[in-house]
């Protein structure tokens, strides 16, 4: 049998030939450029806005958060991947989220001189210049025709997968150029194997996984793909050099990341409940291919109300192919089958896997498989709900088919076609999403008390209060996050969840006194954003804040600031996970738990407490057994209905929270619940620490960071 290719002529692997280090600036630079004109006027904004689809700042504003974070942390000498600023007071871990270090680390210079908003908007122009670069080298080494690779760059620095990505505002996945350095890095390995080029390759994918973990994973499938191919179409004699560099590269890879993952704490096995849902909604349809640019100044409205019709999530994966693009990969396949068809099988392939699940040709759902489903037989891809992130893979490959074309074309046809092609991308002026904090979060920053800020109404779906936490600087309990935590206070009942929900303040089986349980947490400032809510739940916010404690400190026709004593000592108790609703006879309130039922403790400094309340068994006498962590603290035997028992303990706490567990039997009441006791009468009290008694120093809320928003908190 003959060998489809000798080794150095695979189409698959190559090495790109030297250049001046002039040729390399100026082609970096001419891809800069592009970006400019692909994003114009935001470049006249680089410090006051951002393109964001919708006006409000969403995954842009988490960008520009993320960089904020990313420079704070480093300098003060903090894991970036671990913070309790947001979400506060959970720790968070931010390895899963959408930190991207590697982005933060890239722009750090112009971060730590200009301000978040400038890294951000340079991480978008950068990506340009890069991607585009990056892109052209990788096409040098498989094609060995400048030109034909400088459209390589274009294509993929400035088509629709890109530009869709800066339209919808992630940082992550705004900055593609990891890909192509990878693969540059990647075929040079499988053209000349080196211990050096393997190890290369590896830190390039590892680099690529930490800007964005979507792109790592689906790169890697990518790798293993173009490896296999490579593979089978080496001589026999290369064919298990060119296996064995591709799984070193993988073996590496997987050496650099495991590590990681696990100082950070484990990929875990919990995944959405929605995850097929989600990667559904969120897969290209084959109808998506013949809208090639929405953002187009011609016809970019029309082709965007049609593809609203038939496919809305079509809008963003920018996954369509241009007359251009099809002309020149036709021309690639007609003319130069032999280096051209391994291409355009990684096209397709990768096509397949962003059409997610089910292979559909618009919205409707369809009952074919897709091949995203055998990725969903492993964990981390079932949590990966994009597949049609994919389509970064099939730009690039398709980037690299559509030079294998455009080498065959003569000057004038290589003129008329690259011109076709700016015509297709062009794009209109994109408007500019302005980014402006108000002026009293700044005053925030400047008291020397520590404490976090309680922003109402919560706001999970954008990223304002996280745009104000870059100029006040304190922990912020909510935020916003790609996959949000479970902020157990405003689920269970808690003061806290009262004034959040802005719900009337019931009676319960214990006192839930808003400003005791604010200061208990160490929340020094809660904001009322008068235009986000109805004056009468403004008003059960202000009564349920009202008391000694608290202060308005500042008001306009918008916001309002109240500020939460630091002089407060008093504990406050919230009730976690085991517990019915709330029940009432008359004066009488009672609650009963299952066989396990949570009540967390809060208190701001070390302190001594009393906790008491009143329990009756169902049926008959049961014991019940209170637990600290692993610490049994009593174990009582409550009498059955009609008699009680009053429980007390006594205990000292740390600062911060504390979590009760009470423990009993559980057996099914009259209309099937699983109940074991009734609990009322609750009352968690501060006793005064004995002479001989040493409070040890401490306090477990985060300092407030320095401003870092250079013009947005101007």
């Amino acid at each position: 049998m003959q060998p489809l290719f000798e080794a150095s002529e695979s189409p698959l692997a190559g090495e790109a030939p030297a250049e001046p280090w002039w040729q390399h600036g100026l082609i970096f630079l001419g891809y800069l450029l592009l970006g400019i004109i692909f994003t114009w006027p935001l470049v006249l904004h680089m410090g006051d806005g951002v393109i964001q689809k919708g006006g409000v700042p969403i995954d842009a504003g988490q960008g520009v958060w993320n960089l904020w974070w990313a420079r704070s942390s480093l300098l003060n000498g903090q894991n970036p991947y671990l913070t309790r600023h947001i979400f506060y007071p959970l720790p968070i871990n931010l390895f899963f989220q959408t930190l991207s270090l590697p982005n933060a680390l890239l722009v750090l210079p112009i971060l730590i001189g200009l301000g978040p908003v400038v890294a951000f908007n340079s991480v978008t122009l950068l990506s340009f210049g890069l991607g585009g670069y990056f892109t052209y080298r990788l096409a040098l080494a498989l094609i060995k025709d400048r030109p034909a690779a400088f459209v390589a760059g274009f294509l993929f620095a400035c088509g629709p997968y890109h530009i869709q990505r800066i339209w919808s505002g992630p940082m992550e996945l705004i900055a593609i150029q990891w890909i192509p350095l990878y693969l540059f890095c990647f075929v040079q390995a499988l053209a000349r194997p080196s211990p050096l080029r393997l190890l290369g390759a590896a830190m390039a994918l590892l680099i690529t996984t930490l800007a964005s973990q979507y792109y790592g994973l689906y790169t890697a499938v990518y790798t293993a793909g173009h490896g296999l191919l490579a593979t089978l179409l080496a001589a026999p004699t290369y064919r298990w050099r060119t296996l064995g560099a591709s799984a070193a590269v993988g073996i590496l890879w997987l050496l650099g990341l495991v590590p990681i993952i696990l100082r950070v704490g484990g990929v875990g096995d919990a995944v959405l409940e929605d995850w097929q849902v989600r990667q559904v909604f969120h897969s290209v349809a084959l109808v998506d291919l013949i809208s090639p640019n929405i953002q187009h100044p011609l016809w970019g409205q029309a082709l965007a109300a049609w593809q609203d019709q038939s496919h809305p999530f079509g809008l963003e994966n920018g996954a369509g192919l241009s007359v251009a693009m099809l002309l020149l990969v036709g021309i690639a396949l007609v003319r130069r089958w032999k280096q051209s068809w391994p291409w355009a099988v990684l096209v397709l392939g990768t096509y397949l896997l962003a059409m997610g699940p089910q292979l559909r040709f618009d919205a409707a759902q369809s009952p074919i498989p897709g091949p995203f489903l055998l990725l969903d037989l492993i964990t981390p891809f079932r949590n990966s709900s994009r597949p049609s992130i994919f389509i970064a893979l099939s730009a690039i490959a398709l980037a690299v088919l559509c030079a294998q074309g455009f080498v065959l074309l003569n000057q004038r046809p290589r003129w008329g076609l690259g011109l076709l092609l700016v015509a297709e991308l062009l794009v209109s002026p994109w408007p500019i999403t302005p980014l402006r904090v108000a002026p009293a979060y700044q005053a925030l920053n400047a008291d020397p008390l520590p404490g976090a800020v309680l922003e109402l109404p919560p706001r999970n779906d954008d990223s304002l209060y996280l745009l104000n936490q870059i100029c006040h600087g304190r922990p912020l309990m909510g935020g916003y996050l790609a996959r949000l935590p479970d902020l157990d206070l405003t689920v269970y009942p808690s003061a806290i969840k009262r004034i959040w929900d802005a719900d009337p303040p019931p009676s319960d089986i214990l006192d839930l006194n808003a400003p005791t349980e604010l200061a208990a947490l160490g929340v020094r400032y809660v904001t009322i954003d008068l235009t986000a809510l109805p004056e009468f739940q403004i008003n059960r916010i202000r009564r349920q804040l009202a008391g000694p404690h608290t202060s308005l400190v500042y008001a306009d026709a918008s916001l309002e600031i109240y500020a939460i004593s630091g002089d407060v000592d008093q504990p406050a108790a919230t009730l976690g996970p085991g517990w019915y609703g709330i029940e009432r006879d008359g004066e009488r309130r009672w609650r009963w738990m299952r066989d396990r039922a949570m009540i967390s403790l809060h208190v701001r400094q070390q302190s001594m407490v009393r906790v008491e309340f009143l329990a009756t068994a169902y049926g008959e006498a049961r014991p019940l057994i209170i637990w600290n962590r692993q610490d049994q603290l009593t174990k009582l035997e409550i009498p059955a209905a009609p008699y009680e028992q009053w429980v007390t303990l006594d205990l000292m706490l740390p600062p911060g929270r504390s979590d009760l567990i009470l423990e009993s039997a559980m057996v099914p009441n009259a209309d099937g619940r699983m109940v074991s006791l009734a609990i009322q009468q609750m009352r968690i009290t501060p006793i005064a620490f004995r002479p001989e008694v040493r409070r040890e120093p401490g306090t477990f809320i985060p300092a407030t960071l320095p401003q870092g928003g250079s013009g947005l908190c101007q």
